[in-house]
This record gives structure tokens, sequence and C-alpha cells, in this order.
């Protein structure tokens, strides 16, 4: 059994398609077997708007954030047994929390430590934009980043700094952070601009921060999301869209140290003598 892995996905402005990137790669990482948990920390409950209108009801993250309560009782299952989600809650009292950091650091903390103990491979941390307040805690609380960024020129400067924000964030409080990879979303195969960005992040970042997998600009995304589901469960024959998300959780797996059993390690009962 692998300890339990946390991965954030951060950005530093909205709209970089966060949320459909939590939710798809926590459906697929589930999909190849590992227990995977959810959860929406974005005041805007982002994931319980995508997902269902019972999400939107329950409590979550920020009930665990203002009120005493275990986090086992947040945990809502889905129709996926690997697949497990915690909403966003009551996000009302976002706005009663407190700016203090070392509110944010303490329950944190709380969070990870009894999820360390639950039966979970991996969770997926949806975030609000921006590297503050709760968000900038969680990021420095994490395993690793995951850091979506739409394919267009401005996003160049957003990126680099959020990369500075994290590295900070390592040397000032030694956190032990790092970064999964940069992920570029809304791209467009056949635009130059985008194909632009990716070339000019390549020679900005170091080695292979910027993944190979990008998301495409896909209309079943929306449609996805409208309908409360995951892309791959949007039709009944798997579209090409949700083969994306499933290459971009094989590409993360060994940078996640996501690691099964290895075949020299397993007893095999050969087909002939």
């Amino acid at each position: 059994m692998v300890s339990l892995i946390t991965l954030v996905v951060t950005s530093q402005k909205g709209g970089v398609g966060k949320t459909t990137v939590a939710i798809n790669l926590a459906h697929s990482l589930a999909c190849r077997g590992w227990q995977t948990l959810l959860v929406d920390t974005d005041p805007q409950n982002s994931v319980g708007l995508s997902l269902s209108e019972k999400t939107r009801r329950c409590p979550g993250y920020y009930d665990f954030l203002h009120y005493e309560c275990d986090v086992d009782e947040l945990i809502i299952p889905t129709r996926l047994p690997e697949l497990h989600l915690i909403t966003a809650g009551l996000t009302e009292t976002f706005f009663k929390l407190e700016t203090d950091t070392s509110h944010y650091a303490g329950a944190v903390a709380r969070m990870l430590g009894q999820l360390d103990g639950l039966n979970y491979d991996v969770v997926v941390l949806d975030t609000a934009a921006g590297l503050m307040g709760h968000t900038r805690e969680l990021v420095r609380q994490a395993d690793f980043a995951l850091l979506p960024q739409q394919s267009e020129p401005l996003g160049v400067r957003s990126i680099i700094q959020l990369l500075e924000g994290i590295a900070r964030l390592r040397e000032e409080e030694q956190a032990i952070v790092e970064v999964a990879g940069i992920l570029l979303t809304m791209v467009d195969p056949h635009g130059e601009e985008s194909l632009q960005v990716a070339r000019d992040l390549r020679m900005l970042v170091p080695g292979d921060t910027l993944l190979r997998t990008s998301i495409p600009r896909e209309q079943d995304f929306v449609r996805a999301s409208a309908h409360g589901v995951p892309v791959a469960l949007l039709y009944q024959k798997l579209p090409p869209a949700a083969l994306v998300f499933d290459q971009l959780a094989a590409e993360l797996e060994p940078r996640l140290t996501l690691q099964k059993v290895a075949y020299g390690e397993r007893e095999f009962t050969r087909l002939m003598d």
C-alpha cells in the first residue's frame, strides 16, 4: 500500500479549467484503480455545481474549517467505488474565517492528518485562484501541485509568477510541495497562438515541468459540466476527450510516486512449461 499523496490543483488566475481538470483527473485516477478523494476548497463550490444538485446542500470543506467536526463525516461516496468527494460545503462560512494564516495552518494540517488515516491513495484538491489565504496553506502542506494554464499569451506571465510563489514557500517556509507539472488547457491544436505558448513555456520552465499531455478546447467538457458528470460518463461510448485525462493520469502517476506492485514481484502461472 502506498502512503497518501496530496495533489493540489492550483492557478494564479481563474478561468483556466481547474475544476474540469480536478474532476476528470480524479475520475481517471479512480478508474485506474487508485482510491481517490476529490476535495472542493473553492468558495464558488465549483465541483458541487458541476456534479449534482445534491452535493450543493452537503456540509464540506468550509464546515470543517469553521466548525469542530471530523473529516470522515463529510465524505460522500460516488457510484465509482474508488472515488469519493468532499464538497466545499457551507461556503458562506468563508467570509467568517479569520485572515490570520495560522488559523488555516492548523485546520488544514488537521484535515490532512485525518485523511492520512483513511484508506486513500491520492487526494485531489480543487482550489480558488491565487496563492493566498487557505489556498496558500493547502499548497504549502501538499505533496504536489498541478498547475493548469490556459494556452494564451498572458498565461505565460501568470504561470511564472505562480512558480516563483511556490519556490518562495519551499525556500522561506520549508514547504515540501513539488510541482507535478504545468498542464496547458483549452489548447487549439490548429491555432498558432496556442502552439507558440507551448513553445515559449518549454523555453522558460525547467526540464520536463511542462507536461506532454495538454487539454484541448473541447465542447464536450462544457457539456459534461452542464450535465454534472465527468466527460468519460457523458456518452455510452467513451469520447476521445476522456482519453486525454487517462493519458494525463498515466503521465502523472510516476511523478506522484503512485506505483502498483511491480510485475517482477508477482507470481505468474506460465501458459506452458
